[in-house]
């Protein structure tokens, strides 16, 4: 991805579209003034405003507050538009009804809202955003929804606000920010295939990402490549304690049963049994089809909830009684289940009449509902942290054989993704106390089920796999 300056159509879309640059906050967690920092080459704010101009918007406003001095001597010559919010430690919700109010002057049919926290938004994201619109627009008795940009179904920025409701959002003044507004409309992802449209620096830690992010040509390392010539065991963990009544399970953290144990037992029986003839294979260094020998297990890797930990401790002690050189469970909080927020721990039915709406809301839209003002994630943002978490993993671990144990949400991620697939593309439910096996070697299949049970992709029933998760 490059920020670009491809000026096709320019005209039509400045015409149409202006964009407002949220560079206000305080930026504490950062502990450095955001909309200086260098990006590839350019201040954040300065790669935002550049490429708005190359999406061919010429209607960009600034909302300037913390350290406004330096930011606007800083952009004075940008040709853009700037103005003051001098309650900017009010929140980001000031900000917005500031710049938009100014914006909406231009009397343009939508904005482009980009906090200056995610400065690789591309020529491209923007463009995809208008076109979008563009497309609503053209059709009879339609009433303008928000569009948000999108990677891999996680939403991202920029957010296209359509003039009309400008009034709606500068006259709100209740908890929830802007999306307290953005709820009570249609909201539509728009997928971008870029990963910089959900990339923010508002820590350290997300500005180092974004540093490496673009050293490495704006793009991760492909999935295939972080996975060749390694075997991986998705492993899910044995039965959890029983409830009296069906709770949900998310990262609410319960310890397994003693059916739940034994499962362990007998998994990790298989799994020995699975990787004796590596371990037999290692002493005179071939396998039985003449190529290098496998290492039997090197590393064991687990959700650090109870319940995968006892689960892959199980396994570990198994492998071990084997291994002439003992393996370790490294616990990561990445492969955790889903986060359920408020909802976690809490009995089904009282959820239902307590949260009557948002039950219904997320019966519907089961992979995009997330529940606002608690830490929840939906399963786009859960897809998002495993497969950072085991990109991390797969990048500093040169071992052969890998076992994960984990969750079923979880396991869903890594073998969809693995196959190229996505969290809401089909997949089969793996049993509690069962494991699915993947082979490293191109001119074997891809992947193997264990016990041999074909996988049929297309007979995946959203049940309990997705609502009572563990």
């Amino acid at each position: 991805m490059k920020i670009g300056y491809d000026r096709e159509n320019s005209e039509a879309y400045g015409k149409k579209y202006g964009a407002v640059i949220l560079a206000a906050g305080l930026s504490s967690r950062m502990k450095a003034f955001k909309p200086l920092l260098p990006v590839a080459g350019r201040t954040a704010v300065e790669g935002l405003i550049e490429s708005a101009k190359a999406a061919g918007i010429d209607d960009i406003t600034v909302v300037s507050g913390h350290n406004r001095e330096d930011l606007e001597q800083h952009i004075k010559a940008a040709g853009v538009k700037i103005v003051y919010n001098p309650e900017y430690k009010k929140g980001m919700l000031s900000s917005i009804k500031e710049g938009l109010n100014a914006a909406s002057e231009s009397g343009r049919e939508g904005y482009l809202l980009m906090p200056v926290d995610c400065p690789l938004i591309s020529v491209n994201v923007m463009r995809k955003l208008m076109n979008a619109g563009n497309d609503i627009r053209g059709k009879a008795n339609s009433q303008s929804p928000f569009f948000v940009a999108a990677f891999e179904g996680k939403k991202g920025h920029p957010l296209l606000i359509p003039a009309h409701n400008i009034e709606e959002i500068c006259r709100y003044d209740g908890e929830g920010g802007l999306a307290a507004v953005t709820d009570r409309h249609e909201v539509i992802r728009v997928e971008t295939g870029e990963e910089g449209c959900v990339l923010d620096m508002d820590t350290p830690e997300g500005y180092e990402d974004i540093i490496n992010f673009t050293a490495k040509g704006f793009a991760r390392e492909k999935m295939e490549l972080l996975t060749a010539r390694k075997r991986i065991f998705l492993v899910r963990h044995g039965e959890t304690r029983q409830h009296a009544e069906p709770v949900f399970i998310g990262q609410y953290d319960v310890p397994l049963s003693e059916k739940g144990r034994i499962q362990g037992v007998a998994l990790a029986d298989e799994i020995v049994n699975t990787i004796r003839e590596d371990i037999e294979a290692e002493a005179p260094g071939m396998d039985k089809f003449g190529r290098e020998a496998m290492p039997a297990i090197e590393r064991i890797y687990a959700s650090d909830l109870v319940r995968a930990g006892e689960t892959a401790g199980i396994i570990c002690d198994k492998i071990n009684a084997i291994l002439p050189k003992p393996v370790k469970v490294k616990s990561l909080r990445g492969l955790r289940e889903i986060n359920l927020g408020a909802w976690d721990g809490r009995k089904i039915s009282e959820i239902r009449e307590e949260y009557h709406a948002e039950y219904e809301n997320r019966g519907t839209n089961m992979m995009s509902f997330k529940l606002r003002g608690s830490g929840a994630e939906n399963f786009y943002d859960m897809q998002y942290r495993v497969i950072g978490a085991f990109r991390e993993l797969l990048r500093n671990d040169d071992a052969k054989n890998i076992i994960i144990v984990a969750h079923s949400g979880v396991i869903r991620i890594l073998e969809n993704n693995i196959k190229g697939l996505r969290v809401d593309d089909d997949w089969e439910p793996i049993k509690k106390g069962d494991f699915r096996m993947f082979e490293p070697f191109p001119e074997q299949p891809s992947e193997k089920v264990h016990g041999n049970r074909p996988m049929n992709m297309n007979d995946m029933i959203m049940d309990s796999a997705l609502d009572y998760y563990d």
